[in-house]
């Protein structure tokens, strides 16, 4: 398994807005297929601080994806950066894929000189307490109830 930048490969991103339509299509955000794609082209356009990883198999096909995003939810401008569109393929969970991803991302925020990364996860806190995320609130999102949370980058 490798990881990548989503725009190394056109196939990636084909694969990659399959991947999140098949997951959550029944929300709003990931309901189209083309949306899908639009978004992530222009998040991950060369002058853009926001990227997508993805994570590949031997046989060159998208096992996972994960991408810095800013402002997943935009009620508070000083939570700028999120973590987002965490996802693995059902026969691929379990394996430690998507830690993989996040550390990535994590890496790469660091590398930025972010101070701070938040998500929200509806049923992971406890892998992203494990990773030292820290939950500060749980709302509704999308009709969802989820827990908030940060993860500080300046330790």
């Amino acid at each position: 398994m490798q990881i990548r930048p989503l725009m190394d490969n056109p196939d990636y991103l084909a694969q990659t807005s399959d991947l999140l339509f098949r997951e959550w299509s029944s929300l709003a955000l990931w309901a189209d297929e083309e949306k899908i794609q639009a978004r992530l082209i222009a998040r991950n356009a060369s002058d853009s601080s926001q990227i997508t990883l993805v994570a590949i198999d031997t046989e060159n096909r998208v096992i996972a994806t994960a991408s810095l995003v800013h402002y997943e939810l935009n009620d508070n401008p000083q939570r700028m950066h999120w973590l987002g569109e965490i996802i693995t393929k059902p026969s691929h969970r379990g394996q430690g894929t998507g830690t993989l991803l996040i550390n990535a991302l994590i890496k790469h925020a660091s590398e930025q000189k972010m101070t701070e990364l938040w998500l929200y996860t509806p049923d992971m806190q406890p892998l992203y307490r494990k990773l030292g995320w820290e939950e500060k609130e749980t709302r509704i999102v999308d009709g969802e109830s989820v827990s908030l949370m940060v993860l500080n980058l300046d330790k």
